[in-house]
């Protein structure tokens, strides 16, 4: 049986009246884990209700958050649910209800769609990561990583050819870019590992902002966890 799990209010369908959203769905008794998750927004003026089924929907802490992303002066709604698998990542949707019309803005499982990028071991200790489709470069050092040391020989060159790999999308992150404005864009974190998944040696931070008709990239650069000096 469905219950109630989060609930929001706010304009969302942008006829200056407050709307209820909230995410619906089935707890299991055994575990925290939640299934059958639906987003459902209930206009404030006329009763109706629109009813949205999520493509993941299942998953742990789903939350509701409600900021105008395209810039259009409404509120718009950001799904966030918990996977609770080893990767950490988060089913991320962000959807439109203006004119009570249900619209996908973002999609953390279409995210990668058409974008590529490839990542590779290469003398010196590090790890290249490239974003083909931008054009853009970053290095990581992993000499200090002990699951790099077999790929090196003594003087830093690597044995062989050895790829890295970069992905799962993990989450999108809200958050202001311009402090004159309400607007919300997101950062995009996708993680960058080395030869086994839990070689965790980056993550990419895209930061999008909604340009009319789709989220773009306005900035994208590479963080990495701190090793010991």
């Amino acid at each position: 049986m469905q219950t109630i799990i989060v609930s929001r209010q706010g304009d969302v369908t942008g006829d200056g009246v407050l709307d209820e959203v909230w995410l619906a769905g089935t707890q299991n008794e055994d575990s925290m884990r939640i299934t059958d998750i639906t987003l459902l927004v209930k206009n404030g003026r006329t009763g109706r209700i629109t009813q949205v089924a999520l493509a993941e929907n299942a998953g742990f802490e789903p939350t509701l958050l409600l900021c105008d992303f395209t810039g259009d002066g409404v509120l718009d709604v950001k799904v966030s649910i918990q996977s609770g698998g080893s990767g950490g990542f988060v089913f991320t949707y962000i959807y439109s209800f203006v004119n009570n019309q249900a619209r996908l803005l973002f999609s953390g499982d279409r995210y990668l769609d058409g974008r590529e990028f490839r990542a590779f071991y290469a003398d010196g200790f590090v790890v290249v990561v490239e974003d083909v489709t931008r054009g853009l470069a970053f290095r990581i050092d992993v000499s200090q990583d002990p699951a790099a040391a077999d790929l090196y020989n003594p003087d830093g060159t690597l044995k062989e050819p050895t790829e890295a790999n970069v992905g799962p999308f993990i989450m999108a992150l809200p958050v202001i870019l311009d402090e004159n404005s309400d607007v919300c864009s997101l950062i995009a974190l996708t993680r960058v590992f080395g030869t086994f998944a839990a070689d965790t040696l980056g993550y990419i931070q895209d930061y999008l902002t909604w340009n009319g008709t789709m989220f773009e990239t306005v900035r994208e650069d590479l963080a990495i966890s701190p090793v010991e000096a």
